[in-house]
């Protein structure tokens, strides 16, 4: 740093594009009636096999990444539902087996291979106890999963017909409704213990295309009207009778194929979108008429999304409504049900780094990528005046067809560890004629390991965290460096939300440096771990989900962020035995016993507005190496620091009421954690107790104003960068945002450019 200047380099050399969105689903059926679970996910699958889980609470977070393989993808997901049972997870994807996942490691449960043809088309019953596959061949096979996580039994194959089965829905539990690609809508009968089980009962067909084949993409079965829609490959939507096999309404709203239905809990709404990009409302008039309540009408229409649309999916509840559409524009669009027509609408970012895919290395000046299984690195001159101020120097491409979970590189930018959820490989890299030449460094014991994220100590000493959700840590310039050294860790509290989302209770973030180890769980557990005594102690139990982590060594300090855009700061403190009590005292030493650090005691509260309200959460947390006060935040459009010397303005104003007009979160009293008991909530109050944003600290200057502007010296926050992918120091005055580039955007291929910001 140059007195008070900081360069902000915006680096968009970084060619990352994530897959398609293939299909989309709830882990919850809607229900107006209750409150929304605190459980309830949603979960998207990609055309590049990778599987995102997300939360709707607190306008939306990714919580987990499973990723996929070279050559996979994800063509259809379905959850298993039952009370008092973990949520089970299946997919498709252009095979013949049907996939059970395990959520607590993320790696596959079960692959069951149904011997019928490759698998298109996947859909569960209301009993949540049999799966139906509609296959290549014309077979729709039912399995049975009633006995439990990994159970998948082949129950029945029904009536086999000539024409692959593209769509399948179920009516209850005692009828299969297949979408074929010969312009055909089947109905099986699959009632369990009847005569005619297995057979073809009813065939209805769509119109027919001037110059190919008409598919039907799409079918949905309305149980209110016991109606089945469809959408086929000539932009037709038709509504037909259940019961007599009979074209009730037809309407040509699309211009191109219908790929993908969905409608609301009381079969008021269905909702068709497809190629064409368009999502269409079809609206049942509810008549008192028995004909009246049988019309419907296409009510309206809406242009949300850039291309096509594959996948759409809706949830309501007490505080939900919610319709979730995704596609080859690779981002989610969210927007309501109920106010289709003209509420609000929201558009995720094209990535949303939950899972990082790029870091930054000081000492060498590196850049590293990874996507699917392929690494890049770039160095980044130091020459600030140079246009095109990079170099790849780098690219290396594994041989298997694993997808990457995360790379960590070595302080001094020579040891590169990429981990996996079945393996992990260590590489050497070593300058050589402007290039780095990469080796592969054998330790058997870390290729049978997989982990799922790894943090250098030093230049040798690794700690991962292994699928198994286990700390580790590794010397590799041990003697002993095929034995692990484990770490002791908090033990996870029983819960309703951690046995039904089992995932929660992982670590999901961690921080390392040269003395301690920072991990959070995400249940809102933070631990701190003595690397070299390996004595470990619960620093706090928070009742929201984090987002980020990081230690601020020069503050001996940690600091936090949660969903809800809180910064928490705390003391590093590995001997204090009563954290939450700390009494106000004249002294100019802070009392070690105190959890939340001054700074945090009076600012957490009083975060300014443009970081609190922000839609997207901080992704990430960068420390200055030359004032241990600044901090800065990034998310994945925005780029915000903190000067923790001084207070933050406190806002006087009365409290706002909550605006609940933007229906895109969920707004009802229901938490993110359900608890057996209310023990952990009061860890919660507690903490909040030690917050104090009526008065100021002595020792630190108070900027507050009578306008409650902020100063720009205190507080800086942009939201000019978008999609960031990845923001840390390059050197001690140097700051590199990486960027998706905008010609990966629009097409067009563009030069890349850094273009210099100074603070």
């Amino acid at each position: 740093m140059t007195g008070n200047q900081t360069i902000i380099h915006r680096s968009r050399f970084v060619d990352f594009t994530p897959g398609n969105i293939t299909s989309i689903a709830f882990s919850h059926r809607s229900n107006l009636e209750k409150l929304t679970p605190s459980d309830l996910r949603v979960v998207v699958g990609r055309s590049n096999g990778d599987i995102e889980i997300w939360n709707p609470r607190n306008n939306w977070f990714q919580e987990l990444t499973i990723p996929g393989g070279k050559g996979r993808s994800i063509e259809g997901l379905c959850w298993c539902n039952i009370s008092g049972e973990p949520l089970r997870l299946f997919s498709i994807g252009g095979s013949t087996v049907i996939t059970e996942w395990n959520l607590a490691t993320g790696e596959v449960l079960k692959n069951y291979d149904c011997n019928a043809g490759v698998i298109w088309s996947l859909e569960i019953n209301d009993n949540m106890d049999k799966l139906a596959v509609g296959c290549d061949n014309g077979t729709v096979v039912i399995i049975d999963i009633s006995g439990g996580p990994g159970v998948m039994e082949h129950d029945t194959i029904l009536t086999r017909q000539e024409s692959r089965i593209l769509t399948l829905t179920w009516n209850k539990n005692d009828f299969i409704i297949g979408g074929c690609s010969d312009g055909r809508i089947r109905i099986w009968n699959a009632m369990p213990g009847n005569e005619a089980r297995g057979r073809l009962i009813n065939t209805m067909k769509v119109d027919k295309s001037k110059n190919e084949s008409t598919l039907v993409w799409s079918i949905l079965y309305l149980p209110a009207t016991n109606q089945i829609v469809s959408g086929d490959s000539t932009g037709s939507v038709k509504f037909w009778d259940f019961q007599y096999a009979t074209l009730s309404s037809s309407f040509k709203p699309h211009n191109a194929d219908v790929l993908c239905l969905t409608s609301d809990v009381t079969n008021t709404h269905v909702f068709t979108a497809g190629v064409d990009r368009k999502i269409f409302q079809f609206t049942r008039n509810t008549g008192s008429g028995n004909n009246n309540s049988m019309k419907w009408i296409n009510s309206c229409n809406r242009l949300l999304h850039g291309n096509d649309v594959r996948a759409i999916a809706g949830y309501q509840s007490k505080g939900a409504d919610f319709l979730v559409s995704g596609g080859v524009e690779k981002t989610m669009v969210i927007c309501s049900m109920s106010s289709f027509a003209d509420g609000n609408y929201r558009k995720m970012p094209l990535v949303e780094p939950f899972t990082k895919n790029v870091l930054v290395n000081k000492e060498q000046r590196l850049v590293v990528m990874w996507h699917e299984t392929t690494i890049k690195i770039w160095i980044v001159g130091e020459d600030l005046d140079y246009e095109k101020n990079y170099k790849l120097v780098c690219k290396l491409v594994l041989k298997d067809d694993q997808n990457i979970s995360n790379c960590a590189l070595s302080p001094d930018g020579q040891v590169l560890v990429v981990s996996r959820n079945y393996t992990t490989k260590v590489f050497h890299l070593q300058p050589e004629d402007g290039k780095l030449h990469v080796t592969k460094l054998d330790n058997e014991l870390l290729l049978k390991t997989g982990t799922r994220m790894a943090k250098f100590v030093d230049n040798s000493k690794i700690i991962f965290c292994t699928t198994d959700d286990e700390l580790v840590l590794l010397d590799l310039e041990s003697d002993d460096d095929e034995k692990f050294q484990e770490f002791e860790t908090s033990e996870v509290q029983f819960t309703k939300s951690g046995i039904k989302v089992p995932y929660i209770n992982n670590i999901h973030q961690l921080d390392v440096n040269d003395n301690f180890a920072v991990l959070s769980r995400g249940c809102g557990i933070v631990d701190l771990i003595n690397i070299e005594t390996k004595e470990y102690k619960c620093l706090v139990r928070l009742t929201n989900f984090i987002t980020a982590i990081k230690i601020n060594e020069k503050r001996k300090s940690v600091i936090v962020v949660t969903a809800e855009n809180k910064i928490y700061e705390f003391n590093i403190s590995m001997d204090s035995e009563n954290e939450n009590e700390n009494t106000e005292t004249n002294n100019d030493e802070e009392s070690s016993t105190s959890l939340l650090t001054k700074w945090s005691k009076h600012n957490t509260e009083s975060i300014p507005k443009q970081f609190k309200n922000s839609k997207e959460k901080c992704q990430g947390i960068t420390c200055s190496d030359t004032n241990e006060n600044l901090v800065w935040f990034w998310g994945a459009n925005w780029v915000s620091r903190v000067d923790m010397s001084v207070n933050l303005p406190v806002n006087n104003k009365r409290k706002q009421k909550k605006r609940n007009r933007d229906t895109l979160t969920i707004t009802d009293e229901s938490n993110f954690m359900s608890y057996e008991d209310d023990e952990d909530e009061d860890i919660e109050m507690d903490l909040e107790e030690n917050l104090d944003i009526s008065e100021t600290s002595p020792r630190l200057k108070n900027l507050s104003s009578n306008k409650g502007t902020v100063d720009k010296k205190v507080f800086f926050f942009s939201d000019k960068y978008r999609p960031i992918l990845y923001f840390d120091a390059i050197s001690d005055n140097e700051l590199v945002v990486v960027e998706r580039p905008p010609s990966m955007i629009e097409g067009k291929p563009k030069r890349f450019q850094q273009p210099k910001i100074v603070f």
